[in-house]
């Protein structure tokens, strides 16, 4: 499952990489948001992808599903 997700602010120093498969882009319709794009097992592991932002002290301003592309 694919999700697009914002969050305010920017990810500069929070290293999302060591915890989930994420895409990373500054959108140009909010420069003070980061988009993020990251592919999730289930709906319990996209629970823990809102959890992990939360616990690092970014809100989340936007969430939703995006077709699905299978991978490689």
């Amino acid at each position: 499952m694919m999700y697009s997700v914002r969050v305010r602010g920017r990810l500069t120093g929070i290293p999302l990489h060591d915890y989930i498969e994420v895409v990373e882009r500054r959108p140009g319709d909010a420069p003070d948001e980061t988009a993020l794009t990251c592919r999730v097992a289930d709906a319990a592991a996209l629970t823990g992808v809102v959890a992990l932002l939360h616990d690092l002290g970014l809100t989340v301003t936007e969430m939703h599903a995006l077709p699905d592309v299978p991978t490689s």
